[in-house]
This record gives structure tokens, sequence and C-alpha cells, in this order.
């Protein structure tokens, strides 16, 4: 009799960085009852795969959760897949870390199961065709990929079953290709759906493997799933329909398949992910046009005559699309190299300093799709954390004084521009030239924290949503709606926050303004500059350390515009910075290079952030007042205003050399997430306006300082 073997495989995932609130929930709806329930199915064959963050807070707050998923493996029902241990995109990472992140799970499993895991679950289905070499070094049999990429390799819907073998440089693999059907019926149709497929594929083809693989958090963390999976029992009626079709479907881990059936032959996959992946690395235009072109074969009913000739990007892309991940990329990659040169010299706490390491590389803070990902400053906190902590283990290593700096010129973005970084053991500076001489990034080591990590507002394809729909109807009576097809607003009026911004969100950007700005125009990005310098290139003079003290040098000759007329102006900015302290200085001289008296409004950018929008253990002081980060203002004649976090016990001051009209507001971006489009708080903008009266050939000078304290100094 032919038969179907099923072979389900699921993932279990949350972030480093997640709210505890989040994980336990995530546990109580979803990873104990879906355990719970396979508990009392000890005859169906399962494949679970946890991600090291998770198992971090399971293995603290549930051990018991361990003791149980150990029983049923010790009975043969669950296999372990293993994987990057922080969920990282391994393609993204130095080898010497993919390989490390993929041993550190197998000594896990190994430990807490007694088993070396086979299998390997690849984060978000990302492939490089380099990755056998990787699984292979770490001891990794297989993998399981998405339909997609094998379409996107020339195979078609007949040859999605069972496993292929794949190879790098003679270090072989086999890859279990996901149904895209299974993925999309579990759990979302009925059960007996998911057997009619079974029989029908089986009709045709014979005995037949079928593989499910998919993120665990669909059994109760998605939207609406709890309720359908655990209260309408879905889970319990899909194993019940197993153990009744007993002798026609038969659930194998991947393993037994493997040892039990030959591969279907040799693949060479391309670089690929899942479809909605690949659709939501493009460019936004591009984007746009995909869906445009996808929804046109589909009406035309061609979508699966050319699936295997229309996909999207790959992942690398993001590093494109959104300069926010990949400078988050670059700092990685950047602490990676100084843990490695760190270790060479001592192995001293070696599994601390790369744990640090490992954990900045988890992958959801790096990308933007369904889910806030990228746009989640608490994600993107978590993984700068770690970072700063990696770089600090390696610092002491580096560094035996207490007081010392470091200044490096190089490509550091990896854009064919020189950038600065300047190290001191209470700094992290980057700055960008041919980015307006900005500072792009400022880490204050001491409270493990990035002040700068700020998201630009841009233009995205779901924007149109927001503006054309005010929801989705038509669900379906026995169905729920995958979060794919929702369309939810988790807050009123959203278009008007659709705000897009000229330059990265960075510091030390440099407007020249020839009429009066008002705060809102700052903030809807409608006011005049009169000079090309924001986000114009600066040349870079010099940078140097002498000492223990760090001298970076830009400059550039531009013009004021104003009332017709164009008068020649070069702006140079000198930052210091010292060894001993956590401050720096930026000193600008503003020359008049024309013929001619001018005036115009100097306005210095800042773009910081605590985090929280309107705590009140988080706030901004201004000429003795307090203000909640999200509060839009300005003041007049300020000469001293700071950032205070009561939560992380750290004041970051600011000065100026004479009055100045200080202008804030908040920075808020719209997008969307797994529970629908919100605005989500990114940063605060400071803009310190400085009215300029320059005489022919004259310079004026004026500093601004930056301090950061904790309240342990």
């Amino acid at each position: 009799m032919n038969k179907a073997y099923l072979m389900i495989g699921l993932h279990n995932h949350q972030p480093v960085g997640n709210f505890e609130h989040v994980l336990s929930e995530s546990y109580d709806k979803c990873y104990l009852p879906t355990l719970e329930t396979l508990e009392r199915y000890p005859h169906l064959k399962i494949s679970l795969h946890h991600s090291g963050p998770l198992i971090e807070w399971i293995e603290s707050h549930k051990p018991a959760y361990i003791t149980r998923l150990r029983a049923m493996v010790k009975r043969g029902q669950v296999e372990i897949l293993s994987g990057g241990f922080y969920e990282p995109i391994l393609s993204s990472l130095p080898d010497r870390d993919a390989v490390g992140q993929i041993e550190m799970m197998n000594r896990w499993v190994e430990k807490n199961f007694g088993v070396r895991p086979r299998g390997a679950w690849m984060a978000e289905r990302i492939w490089d065709p380099s990755l056998p070499k990787i699984l292979a070094a770490a001891g990794i049999e297989y993998t399981l990929l998405d339909d997609t990429h094998f379409f996107y390799a020339g195979l078609g819907q007949k040859d999605m079953y069972g496993y292929w073998t794949t190879e790098k440089h003679g270090s072989p693999l086999a890859i279990f290709p996901i149904d895209k059907e299974l993925r999309y019926a579990i759990p979302f149709k009925q059960p007996e759906e998911t057997l009619a497929y079974f029989r029908a594929t089986v009709a045709a083809r014979g005995t037949t493997g079928f593989s499910y693989g998919d993120d665990g958090e669909k059994f109760g963390v998605w939207p609406e799933t709890n309720e359908w999976v655990f209260g309408k029992k879905w889970l319990e009626r899909f194993l019940n329909m197993l153990t009744e079709s007993a002798g026609f479907v038969e659930t194998v881990t991947y393993s037994e398949y493997l040892d039990q059936f030959p591969p279907r032959g040799r693949v060479y996959l391309p670089m690929a992910s899942y479809e909605e992946m690949m659709h939501w690395t493009l460019p936004t235009e591009a984007a746009i046009e995909h869906t445009k072109l996808v929804h046109q074969i589909e009406t035309e009913g061609r979508k699966e005559q050319f699936k295997k000739f229309l996909r999207g990007g790959l992942w690398d892309n993001f590093l494109a699309k959104y300069p926010e991940s990949n400078q988050m990329h670059k700092r990685m990659l950047y602490v990676s190299g100084r843990v490695e040169k760190a270790l060479e010299k001592s192995k001293k706490d070696a599994s601390a300093i790369t744990a640090a390491l490992y954990r900045g590389q988890c992958n959801c803070p790096y990308w933007h799709g369904l889910f806030g990902g990228l746009y989640l400053s608490n994600l993107r906190h978590a993984v700068y954390t770690n970072l700063i902590d990696a770089g600090r283990s390696a610092d002491a290593a580096l560094h035996k004084s207490k007081a010392w700096v470091e200044v490096t010129t190089a490509d550091y973005l990896m854009d064919r521009h020189r950038e600065v970084t300047v190290e001191t053991p209470a700094l992290f500076a980057l700055f960008a030239p041919a980015e307006g001489g900005a500072m792009a990034e400022l880490d204050f080591k001491p409270a493990r924290f990035n002040l700068s990590n700020v998201m630009t507002r841009r233009p995205e394809e779901y924007h149109q949503k927001i503006l054309d729909a005010t929801g989705k109807a038509g669900e379906k009576e026995n169905e729920i709606l995958s979060i794919h097809d929702r369309v939810v607003f988790k807050e009123p009026g959203l278009e008007k926050k659709l705000v897009f911004d000229r330059h990265p969100r960075y510091s030390f950007l440099d407007h020249i303004l020839a009429a009066p700005v008002t705060v809102e125009e700052l903030r809807a990005q409608t006011f005049e500059e009169a000079g090309d310098f924001a986000g114009q290139p600066y040349a870079l003079i010099s940078a140097s350390a002498k000492g223990q003290n760090a001298r970076v040098v830009m400059a550039r000759e531009g013009q004021l515009l104003r009332d017709g007329k164009a008068t020649p102006v070069k702006i140079s900015k000198t930052v210091a910075m010292g060894g001993k302290d956590a401050a720096l200085s930026c000193q600008y001289e503003i020359t008049n290079m024309g013929g001619a008296a001018a005036e115009c409004t100097l306005g210095v950018e800042w773009n910081f952030t605590l985090l929280a929008a309107d705590a009140l253990d988080r706030y901004i002081t201004v000429n003795n007042e307090k203000y909640r980060m999200n509060h839009m203002g300005e003041n007049a004649a300020v000469e001293k205003w700071a950032m205070t976090d009561e939560y992380f016990r750290f004041t970051v001051s600011f000065g100026s050399a004479t009055p100045v009209r200080l202008l804030r507001y908040p920075i808020e971006a719209v997008s969307q997430s797994e529970g629908g489009f919100e605005s989500t708080y990114q940063g605060t903008c400071f803009t310190a306006l400085v009215p300029l009266k320059l005489a022919r050939g004259e310079t004026v000078r004026h500093t601004f300082t930056i301090h950061c304290r904790t309240w342990n100094d």
C-alpha cells in the first residue's frame, strides 16, 4: 500500500531583547500547550528546534519544560534540530562565527538530551551556496528549505517531495523541500483538507515524503491562533486525524526518513529564502512593481507557469534598503574582528565574550518584513548592548591601561567612502564625512547603550494600504486569516505620521537657513535649506590620535543662497575626544568666502534615543524644565540641556558655547508588525539654531559639547 510519510518540523524562537511579558505569554499560549498536546500522542513523531534566546529564558524560568522534552527525546518521539544558537543569518557572518554558533547549539543539545543533532534549522531559511561547507564543518547532515529555493533552481512541483543532495567543494548536505501547501494549510485550514491533499498526491505519485517546517508561534502566538489551535482544538483534531490515518500517513523524523529512503538526486540551489522574504527585501519601488506583476499573473492564471522565473531579491539587499541594518551589520563585523584579535592574545573568558558577540548576531532586528524587526528599537538595542559588551571584553584584552584612544580611518560601512572610528574606554564614535560630516553612531560603553540608535522615516510599500484601506473583511467562518492577509490598524491617524526624512538620522548634521523655521516644519520636513551642507560630502582633513586625545577634522565648501544671491561658505568642524572622559566637543568654524556680508542661521541637528517615548523615568531637561522624550517644543536662550535615563542610570549632557534656540520633536516611524500597522517612537531630534552675521572673509566659531556619565561616576 502506498503511504504518505510526513515529517513535521517546528521552529520556536524569540529574539534577543524581547520583552519578558512577551516571552511569558508566548510560553503560556503556545510553547507549553503545544508540548502538552504532543505528549498525549507519543506514537506521532516530530522534529523541534528552539532558538538560543528562547532556550535561555526557558532554562531560567520554566526548567520543567526541558525535563518533559527530554523524556520525549528519550522515547524517540522528538528529534532536536540544531542551528545557529542565537538565530543568526549564517551567510551574513564570518565563517568562524557561523560554525561557532552551530557548535554552541550542538553542545547544548548533547548536554541536555544526550544526542548529537544531525539536522539544522536555517534562520528564515536564508540559503547561500557556500553554506554546505559551514554546516559540514559543524557536523550537520541535513537542513530544511522552502520549495521556493528548488523552483528557482528549475525544478517543478513534482520534485518537491523527499529530499535532495547538494555540496560545496566536497562538503555534502541533504536538503528537504518544505511544502508550501502544508505551510499555508497548517494550522489555518481544516485537518481534513490536509488529509485530502495527502491522498491526492499519493494517488498520483505513489509513496511520498512530505516535509512541513514552520514557526511554532503559528500555534498560539500569531493573532487569533490560540483560540483556533487550542480553544477550538485544531491541533488535537489534526493529531487525531493523523492517528486515525496511521495506516496511510506515517509520521517520521527527518533523520529516520534520511536513513530509510535515498535522495531524489543532486541539486544546486541559488541564494534564496521563502517567497515573502524575497519580496520584502526589494527596494520599495521595485516591491510595488513586483506586487503588481504577481497580481497580474495570478489574474491570468499563469503563476504556476512563471513562478520559477519570477523572484524577488535576496536577504543581503536589506543592507542596501536600510542603512541602519548595514550599520548594525558592519558594527557586528567590526566587533567580531576585535574579539578575534582579543582571543589571539588571551583565551580567558572566551565563552562569555563569544556568547555576547553571538547574541549581537540575532537576525531579527537586521531586517523588516511582516514583523516589526528593524523598526523595533528594543531589539536593535539588545543587539547593540551585546556588541558593546563583547567589544568591552575585547578592549580589556587589547588595552592594559585605563586611559587610551584608538582612531581608525577605513571603509567601515563598505560604501567606497572613508569613515572614522574613535574608541576610548567609555565611548565608541563613528564619523561619516560623506554623509554631511556627521556622527553616525555614539555608544556610551559604561551604560551599554547606543545613543544614536534611531531609524530614519522612509516610505514603505505597505504605506499605501494605510492611505487606502480601513480593514480586512470577509473572514471565512471556519478559518482564520494568516497574518500575511490581515490589515489591522493599531491606532488612528497613522496617515498623518507618514513623514519621510531627507537624510539619515545622524548627529552633527548642518543646516544653513535663511528664513525662520518652526519645530513643526522641522518635524514635517517642510523647511527650506538655504545651504548645501546637510547630507552632502565633507572632506576628511585629518583623523589622528596623540597621546590620549583624538582629533577628527572635516570641512566642506558650499554656498548660502539668499535673495537670489549665492555666497560661498565654508564649514569646518573639529571633533575632539579624550581617553579619560566620556566626552567630546565639536568646534565649528563658519567662514564667509564671498565678497559681501552674509546673514543666516546655522542649525545643528542631533538624533538620540533613550528608547521610551513617554516613560516618567526617561526625560529631557532644558532650562530646569523637564519634558518627556516625545514632547515637541522649543526653548530660547539655551546653553545646556540633558537627557536622563533613570532606568539605565545615566545622563547625557549637552553644552553650547553661547545661548541658542533649541527645537526638539519625537521621530515616529510608521511600520507594520504581525499585530497590524502602528507608529513606533525611534528617538528625539534636537536642533540648535545659531544666528550668524558674517562680514566678508570673516570666520565665526561655535563649540558644542557632549558629556556622558553613569550615576555611579
